[in-house]
């Protein structure tokens, strides 16, 4: 599934992460997310950080709804991210009873109010966690939401603040945050992440060595819903840590480049 047809129709049972740096990209898909689900009549769980907070309502405003109304009418709810872990976290690891008890409580009353819609939750409580340095209690969290969605119609997007440029992220973070996600959205743009990879891989390895490189991934990474040149940047990291950094700063400037170009040329998005 492409994350346009997610933010579009958001299956119930799925669960995506945008991985982001600039917060404008997350808002984009934050807004187009809650949009799509208010016109098809779906309720919204907004757990959010009270700047972040801001900035979704703000962009969701900007598509025409009004907060004080969707909340109103049952449209939309929403908690406090960090409030919302104080009341379920048992030390540095989530309770099972307490989350279902609160967030599951919390997308049973929009259920409740809306029959047969599929709740639309976006949350970064994880994000949180893992800003924190507690890795595994956000990942214990994510399984929980895992579980909950076996009994209970929502999809879910979260939010990660991660620097996919850096290796220690390719190789600690990104692994395990991929895994217990159906839809990973590692970059905001993947076509010109493929570009840049390309660009990059050229340059620091050579163009023999980087069509091998493509040779070995295609042959020892099975597809997946993985963007083809995060597994490129991925499986370098795991395998070639010393030229991966290399690869990895270089991929940057051009990702960079090829943004400020695109910016500039305003006829050249669809």
């Amino acid at each position: 599934m492409s994350w346009k047809t997610f933010l579009q129709a958001a299956p119930a049972s799925d669960h995506a992460v945008q991985v982001y740096e600039d917060l404008a990209e997350l808002c984009d898909s934050v807004g187009r997310y809650l949009d799509a689900g208010f016109h098809r009549g779906e309720p919204a769980l907004l757990i959010a950080t009270p700047d972040h907070l801001d900035a979704f309502v703000a962009e969701v405003e900007a598509r025409g709804w009004h907060r004080a109304q969707l909340e109103a009418q049952g449209l939309l709810t929403v908690l406090d991210a960090q409030r919302a872990l104080e009341g379920f976290m048992n030390g540095d690891v989530p309770s099972k009873e307490r989350f279902h008890a609160t967030v599951g409580t919390t997308i049973d009353e929009s259920a409740r109010r809306f029959p047969d819609k599929t709740v639309r939750a976006f949350g970064e409580m994880v994000d949180l966690l893992w800003q924190t340095g507690n890795e595994v209690g956000a990942i214990a969290l994510e399984e929980l939401w895992n579980q909950l969605a076996e009994t209970r119609r929502f999809s879910l997007m979260c939010g990660y603040h991660l620097d996919i440029f850096d290796v220690n992220v390719q190789t600690s973070a990104l692994p395990e945050i991929v895994r217990v996600h159906n839809l990973p959205r590692p970059v905001a743009d993947t076509s010109r992440l493929a570009a840049a990879v390309d660009e990059a891989l050229t340059e620091v390895m050579g163009r023999a060595e980087a069509g091998q490189i493509y040779l070995r991934v295609g042959e020892q990474v099975p597809r997946t819903e993985l963007p083809r040149a995060h597994a490129i940047l991925a499986w370098l990291s795991d395998q070639d840590t010393e030229n991966a950094q290399r690869v990895l700063d270089r991929v940057r400037a051009h990702y960079i480049r090829l943004g400020n170009t695109a910016q500039a040329q305003p006829h050249s998005r669809a």
